[in-house]
């Protein structure tokens, strides 16, 4: 449930220069060598300057020169007169001045001389104490000083010495602490701080980081008692939320949320960022619990921050599963929260920030392979993550990039089988089922794949947005609007993305809020260009035509600027789609030779074994527009016979007129309904009648590919028709499969395509039943060129020669013979 905490909260893993900078920075320190630790310090800050730990090591570099520096000049006070022949001023008198050379061993070897040989003089003792510290030989100037106090007195000069000392000892303790942190070495951390805290009990930084240390080796009994100086202080907010974290974590909940509240009234020297900050925790805690009123409740005054919105997101989502299962919670456990100090060595500010998950040791090699997979290099991808789950085995999150690299690379049965490896290994994680259901799914198994969908639903972890995906995959799209809806209104999405939350409402078949949301993204400057396509189809799909040509319009442009990359083939269908969308009328003139004088679509129906040829023409206009791919047709049409075998009446009297309208109910269904009124225009042509017409049609490879020069082509037809008055019916039936190719030599647009054809027909009005119905099949060939294009639309008419032969199969003989069709359509 736990979302996890926005880069710019808390300090990121230190590597590359920043890294070895500060590695350099931390080994001159320990060395002694403060100017150097202090300007090695100053430059990985600058480096990275996000990372508080750096500023303080660069802290107690300064401070820690200033210490020398003071020793040093207390090394060079004026030396107490003595005789030259005394052999204790004789050792002092070297040791000074090995001092003032640097030769700070020599200068602590004659030092101790001295101090032996005079033992009451107490600038002999500072002498040496003083070379001890400048030596970086903190626990030799610590015994000395130790000496000279008991030899002297707690109120001699060497009091402040001890302070001196412990000073060094402190600091140098607290870097240990922050190397040994840096490294996740909580052992050695929790040593060094306990030291630094011993040396310098009044600085609270070293009790918050002994704190921290304990937390990180998860000693939660000890981190308690570490904390209780600071709480018997009162008034510590951090202390009181790490305590309120403690009892958290051993089951005290009621505690904790004492401690929490408590802590939110205190604001001492806490910045607004700290107190986001503070909240933040606590609505992790709430999360961790399950929780989310306590969550919603502690972040309900904050607003304008991602990290603010994911755990609201979280919150609202686990609200939701809540109201369906009792009792659910977070298995996620709860990082502890980190600290973080600012200001000089001396005068700490420090504050908590919500904890983050260890650093992952395969992070580098996972970061290479995620850019390799967003530069489409899958060898390198795969790689690099088969790298990241050599250091970091059984990572779900690699796991789940491996398969999904395999499945971009369209290896789908080798991401079929790590996908099964993984959840068999125990990674119940819902995303990698529902990557196995996708690419079982690809892979044709759609038993298994709808399984998986469910699995993922039962498991009860999947989000929200995962949840739709599920049910509009098993096609159940109203729970799954309901879902959205309901998520919506619980407050799931909000602080979300624009474009995220846009493609978990298309997702969930809620087409106008999708495109709403796309648009306001376009609007904001936020929509990717790669969405641009996607907001056209949502626009489409939404009934809402000429949002959806602009969007189609500006995927051209985007592609033209090379914001994004699309295939010739989907770019052609993109300017196919702009054509289609914009149509507003067309026309449609053809000349037919056949039996029975078929020609589908113009409502003529079969009548008899004569041979004839028939040539006409229909306007139209969508005075509705596309409407999203359910147009809605009036048209006007006129046919007349030009030729006939048994040398019946031809030309005008022949002429037949009809005047109708038509509609297209279903977007990705071909299916039509007519009403026709026949108009009587020649002498010889039937009366004027009502026809009702049904029809069917279904395709694939029969629009122009720019993308291969060759393809297969099949195509079904089918119509039925009821003349209201005459009681009569007719249905025609086509059916064609074969391979276009594209003819470059002599033009790009034209194609040819032999193809076998089956066709049949049916009159309810012819006496003989042997006649009613007649089935022919046979090869034939089809020419087609296209034409009339622009940058953004598709060629948008064409000019069609089709020739056939069929043999009859059945029925009499309009069922055999050759088949000739021309057709313009503009």
């Amino acid at each position: 449930m736990l979302t996890h905490v926005a880069a710019e909260e808390t300090d990121l893993p230190l590597s590359g220069p920043a890294y070895e900078m500060a590695d350099a920075a931390y080994k001159s320190y320990a060395k002694g060598d403060y100017v150097k630790a202090a300007e090695q310090a100053k430059e990985a800050v600058r480096l990275r300057p996000d990372v508080a730990r750096l500023k303080q090591l660069q802290a107690q570099a300064e401070a820690a020169q200033k210490s020398k520096q003071q020793a040093a000049a207390a090394a060079r006070a004026p030396k107490t007169a003595a005789p030259a022949s005394n052999p204790a001023y004789a050792a002092a008198d070297k040791a000074y001045k090995a001092y003032d050379k640097k030769d700070y061993a020599t200068a602590i070897s004659h030092a101790q001389n001295a101090v032996r040989l005079a033992p009451s003089n107490a600038a002999y003792w500072t002498l040496l104490i003083n070379s001890q510290l400048a030596a970086q030989r903190f626990n030799d100037a610590d015994t000395s000083v130790t000496e000279a106090l008991q030899r002297f007195g707690a109120n001699s000069s060497f009091a402040r010495q001890r302070l001196v000392v412990n000073q060094n000892l402190a600091g140098e303790a607290g870097a240990q602490i922050y190397q040994a942190l840096d490294q996740r070495d909580y052992a050695q951390a929790v040593i060094a701080a306990q030291g630094a805290v011993k040396y310098a009990p009044e600085r609270r930084v070293y009790r918050l980081l002994l704190v921290q240390s304990l937390l990180g080796a998860d000693r939660l009994d000890e981190a308690s008692q570490a904390l209780e100086p600071l709480l018997q202080k009162g008034n510590d907010p951090v202390a009181l939320v790490w305590r309120g974290y403690i009892r958290q974590r051993q089951g005290q909940r009621p505690s904790a949320i004492a401690d929490f509240t408590q802590a939110l009234s205190l604001r001492g020297n806490m910045t607004s960022e700290d107190m986001v900050n503070l909240r933040l925790i606590i609505a992790d805690a709430g999360l961790s619990a399950g929780d989310p009123d306590a969550t919603l409740q502690v972040l309900e005054s904050l607003d304008g921050n991602s990290a603010v919105a994911a755990r609201k997101r979280s919150a609202a989502e686990l609200r939701l599963r809540q109201a369906g299962r009792q009792n659910i919670a977070s298995t996620q456990p709860m990082p502890p929260p980190a600290l973080r100090c600012r200001g000089d060595a001396n005068a700490e500010v420090c504050g908590l920030v919500p904890g983050s998950a260890p650093p992952d040791p395969a992070y580098a090699s996972a970061d290479a392979a995620y850019k390799a997979l967003a530069a489409n290099d899958y060898p390198q991808a795969l790689s690099k993550t088969r790298e990241a789950l050599q250091k970091s085995p059984g990572n779900p999150a690699y796991q789940l990039l491996l398969v999904n690299i395999l499945t971009r690379d369209k290896q789908l049965e080798a991401a079929e089988r790590e996908a099964t490896l993984a959840i068999d290994s125990g990674n119940r994680d819902p995303e990698m089922l529902a990557q196995r259901g996708r690419v079982r799914e690809a892979l044709g198994k759609k038993e298994l794949a709808e399984q998986d969908y469910k699995d993922v639903l039962q498991l009860g972890t999947a989000s929200v947005p995962l949840q739709i995906n599920m049910l509009s995959r098993l096609h159940e799209r109203k729970e799954a609007s309901r879902r959205f809806n309901a998520a919506e209104e619980a407050g799931v999405f909000d602080g979300m993305p624009k474009v995220e939350h846009a493609y978990v409402a298309s997702s969930a078949g809620e087409s106008t809020r999708a495109y709403t949301l796309f648009d306001q993204a376009y609007q904001e400057g936020s929509l990717p260009p790669a969405a641009i396509p996607d907001t056209a189809y949502t626009a489409l799909n939404a009934r809402r035509d000429p949002d959806a040509s602009t969007y189609f319009r500006r995927t051209v442009d985007a592609v033209d600027k090379g914001d994004i990359s699309l295939t010739p083939q989907q770019l052609f269908e993109t300017r196919r789609a702009i054509a289609d969308i914009e149509r507003t009328w067309g026309a449609t003139v053809s000349l037919n030779y056949r039996g029975a004088s078929l020609q589908p679509g113009s409502g003529i129906a079969p009548s008899g074994t004569n041979n004839s040829a028939q040539i006409g023409g229909e306007v139209y206009w969508r005075p509705f527009g596309y409407r999203s791919g359910r147009p809605i047709e009036v048209y006007a049409s006129v046919f007349e016979t030009v030729y006939n075998k048994d040398n019946s009446i031809t030309g005008a009297p022949t002429a037949q007129g009809g005047i109708g309208v038509r509609w297209k109910p279903f977007s990705e269904t071909n299916l039509i309904v007519a009403l026709q009124r026949q108009i009587k225009i020649g002498s010889a042509s039937g009366e004027g009648d009502w026809l009702a017409r049904l029809a069917y049609s279904n395709s694939f490879g029969t629009d122009l590919r720019v993308d291969q020069p060759s393809w297969w082509t099949g195509q079904i037809f089918g119509e039925v028709g009821r003349y209201i008055d005459q009681q009569q019916t007719y249905s025609i039936f086509e059916g064609q499969l074969g391979r276009t190719y594209r003819l470059d030599d002599i033009n790009p647009k034209l194609t040819i395509t032999p193809h076998v054809v089956i066709g049949s027909d049916f009159n309810s009005t012819l006496k003989q039943p042997a006649e009613k119905t007649a089935i022919g099949m046979g090869p034939g060939v089809n020419m087609r060129y296209w034409f009339r294009e622009d940058h953004y639309k598709a060629p948008q008419s064409y000019v069609d020669f089709s020739l056939q032969y069929r043999f009859k199969l059945s029925g009499d003989d309009r069922a055999e013979g050759v088949v000739f069709r021309t057709t313009f359509s503009y």
